[in-house]
């Protein structure tokens, strides 16, 4: 069936790290060939959510508050798989993949939870800009066209030369949309990509849009996998070689063979229906038990079901227009409170007194509802209530 979205449930964006991301690699450097593990056993019980963040407060994925006071949280820029992150690290916008106990529903108006076991984090691109569109509707970062929405996280400013860190969703034709972009402060030694193999030979392979971005893996043993069409993480030095990369680690993403009794992923639709498959940011999903309507490559699409042998069975599916109209949400204290502005874990809220209910203050404990961002990189409240808790 084609579920439509309470406009109150989070927005998810959808590049997910996929349902084949390849997590952190083990020690030492080079090329690894990682399953997507998550921290998901082979027992079949508890969740997987796959997509960017929507909401603090612990953290939201695709319309599930998940807390994440127990859980493992790792960034799959580590080489070392033993490194851990504090869960405040992980901010909206930024692709995860959630590994956690079994859904619990809630009240009509509020998101069902969770208890996330493992978080994962990565980002899809890390490099300079070369090109900002005038009217700010893309730059472009590596050679690769990435596309801002009004909901997209970002500075309040982006300039050519700016290093940083793109979080987005994977198109069919190798662009992205990003869901959360950082400047990176001071120079950085190492970029980053994820993205198709184009093409590959004895010494370097072909990445992104078109195969425009040449990497070598000489100093390297090339993982198994890196085949054209395989999805691959690439880390390499900031400075080219004649005109080339030089990677310093490798991973190829693998389908996830564990099973789930619930699982979800969003992301943009990259291979149509076919004998009752289709592909969301290049994982496998079984539609045979929907009714679908007219798809599009490149919509942005929500799937939910479960997971059988690496095949997310979907028994709902949620179409762009829905998922359009989620908010971001965020629970916790006010601080840096102003006429116009205040902050909540660590991001900055714009508001006007008709959307507060309740005595808003420095300390309070608050639910904000929100709906894209200003030109001030600013979430822009639909809905603040003032609560007794910060829970």
């Amino acid at each position: 069936m084609l579920r439509s979205i309470r406009p109150r449930v989070v927005l998810m964006l959808g590049f997910v790290l996929s349902l084949v991301l390849a997590l952190a690699g083990c020690g030492g450097g080079g090329g690894d060939t990682q399953a997507n593990g998550s921290g998901v056993g082979s027992g079949g019980t508890g969740s997987y959510t796959n997509g960017p963040v929507s909401g603090l407060g612990s953290i939201i994925v695709n319309g599930v508050r998940y807390d994440v006071s127990g859980a493992v949280v790792h960034r799959d820029d580590d080489a070392d798989d033993s490194v851990r992150h504090d869960a405040s690290e992980v901010k909206v916008g930024m692709v995860v993949a959630v590994s956690g106990s079994g859904i619990v529903p809630a009240g009509t108006g509020v998101l069902p939870v969770a208890a996330a076991y493992t978080v994962r984090y990565g980002s899809s691109l890390i490099g300079p800009v070369s090109a900002v569109d005038g009217a700010g509707a893309s730059i472009t970062v590596l050679g690769q066209t990435v596309r801002i929405t009004s909901k997209t996280v970002q500075p309040a400013s982006l300039s050519v030369n700016d290093v940083v860190e793109v979080h987005g969703l994977a198109d069919a034709m190798g662009g992205y949309t990003a869901t959360r972009i950082d400047t990176l402060a001071g120079s950085t030694s190492t970029y980053k990509i994820v993205a198709l193999v184009d093409g590959v030979d004895s010494q370097a392979m072909r990445l992104g849009l078109n195969g425009n971005l040449t990497v070598s893996y000489a100093a390297l043993s090339l993982p198994v996998g890196v085949t054209p069409g395989a999805r691959v993480r690439v880390w390499f030095g900031a400075n080219q070689v004649n005109g080339q990369w030089s990677a310093t680690r490798i991973l190829v993403d693998q389908p996830l063979v564990s099973d789930r009794e619930e699982a979800s992923l969003e992301g943009l639709i990259t291979s149509l229906p076919q004998n009752s498959l289709m592909r969301v940011d290049g994982a496998l999903v079984d539609v045979s038990r929907l009714s679908l309507p007219t798809l599009a490559l490149g919509e942005r699409v929500r799937v939910e079901g479960r997971l059988q042998a690496g095949v997310l069975v979907a028994t709902e599916l949620e179409g762009p227009n829905a998922l359009e109209r989620e908010e971001t949400e965020l629970f916790g204290a006010v601080s840096q409170l102003t006429g116009q502005t205040f902050v909540v874990r660590g991001v900055t809220v714009a508001y006007t007194p008709s959307v507060v209910e309740g005595n808003l203050a420095n300390g309070a404990c608050v639910e904000v509802h929100g709906q894209g961002y200003n030109a001030d990189g600013q979430l822009l409240a639909t809905e603040v209530n003032v609560h007794s808790s910060c829970n």
